[in-house]
């Protein structure tokens, strides 16, 4: 599985929307919206990414203490 990420579509010319996607097991997942700029994409991304990484952090913590 690959971290969240942002990436450029054509959605009719010459307009371009923002999308953030990871890829799981060979397949492209979609977070489900387009995106008209480029920040509200990195944002989405972004804390795409900090809630998957909360429970291994978590995990890691609950294994340290036992």
């Amino acid at each position: 599985m690959t971290k969240w990420q942002t990436r450029r579509e054509m959605v009719s010319p010459p307009l371009t929307m923002h999308i953030v996607f990871r890829i799981v097991d060979g397949v492209e997942e979609r977070s489900g919206t387009h995106y008209a700029t480029l920040d509200e994409a990195l944002t989405q991304a972004r804390k795409l990414n900090a809630k998957e990484k909360a429970p291994e952090a978590a995990a890691t913590a609950l294994s340290a203490e036992g």
